[in-house]
């Protein structure tokens, strides 16, 4: 089976998801061949103070490497790339979007995946539209079309990045928050039973929740915790999981909401996920035997 040239591109320091969707990515690499770790932007959060994008780029950096060498993958430390400013600041290219160029150029088809604000890949697809027949993005980011807006956090950092990978004709596949990813929950007793004591990486996810923190609010252990970003990932290894509707590619209004299209390209919009066949895939990897 030929192997699945992805890109990951994340802002992994701004919330504990991205951590559980990059392990999930590197227990998968039997049948992906990880081409870049990009390091997209990010600002404050509920889980993250503002820092300077600089910081923020450093801390993802060092994040990435711990994770590698938690892993035994360091050779991947060869491969991350940071990224700029959102594209709603800056149109100039960085990094992150030239590498997506020079590995989309290079392959007959590449997917990226990406879990943060969409401004590296934005920045791509315009710098280098050329690339735009060989590339499928598949991004967590917005709401459902049941929601009144998209007031989420990848989706309103960089609204213009969201418009022009909308409006670019790539393969693209939404995963929504709001209705759709939010079912991918997990408590902390979960992760006791599944991944704490399975391996060094299990263990420090597990950790990384227990320990979470919640600037506006305590953060009780028996709360669930959505594991967002982890969606993507698993559409990746195996999009049979989730239930898609191809759609006109939809107006995003001044307020966020969508304004739904007629005669546009298509995308395609997740509108259910199996969460139990995510999770079982992703505890069986951690080292999980279920009984038969």
């Amino acid at each position: 089976m030929e192997k699945i040239n992805v890109i990951l591109d994340t802002d992994i320091t701004n919330e504990i998801d991205d951590q559980f969707a990059f392990v999930y990515l590197l227990k998968s690499l039997k049948n992906i061949k990880l081409e870049a770790i990009t390091l997209a932007p990010f600002s404050q959060n509920r889980f993250s103070e503002f820092k300077s994008l600089e910081d923020n780029f450093n801390l993802s950096y060092e994040c990435t490497i711990k994770i590698l060498e938690m892993m035994n993958l360091k050779k991947y430390k060869k491969v991350i790339y940071k990224g700029g400013d959102f594209l709603k600041n800056s149109k100039d290219m960085n990094d992150a979007s030239l590498k997506m160029v020079e590995i989309a150029r290079k392959n007959e088809k590449t997917t990226i995946i990406a879990i943060g604000a969409i401004s590296n890949v934005a920045k791509a697809l315009l710098f280098a539209p050329d690339i735009i027949p060989k590339v499928e993005v598949v991004w967590l980011g917005g709401h459902s079309f049941l929601q009144d807006k998209n007031d989420e956090y990848n989706f309103r950092q960089d609204v213009e990045a969201v418009k022009a990978v909308f409006n670019s004709k790539v393969k693209l596949t939404v995963i929504p928050c709001k209705n759709v990813a939010e079912v991918l929950s997990v408590t902390i007793y979960e992760l006791e039973h599944f991944i704490k004591n399975k391996s060094e990486v299990g263990k420090f996810l597990y950790e990384i929740t227990a320990n979470m923190k919640d600037r506006k609010k305590e953060i009780k252990k028996e709360n669930a915790k959505v594991i967002w970003d982890i969606s993507a990932v698993a559409y990746v290894i195996n999009p049979d999981w989730f239930n898609v509707t191809r759609v006109s590619a939809p107006k995003i209004l001044d307020d966020l909401s969508y304004h739904m299209t007629k005669n546009k390209h298509k995308i395609n919009f997740v509108n259910h996920i199996n969460r139990n066949e995510i999770f079982n895939g992703f505890y069986t990897k951690m080292g999980h035997k279920y009984e038969k």
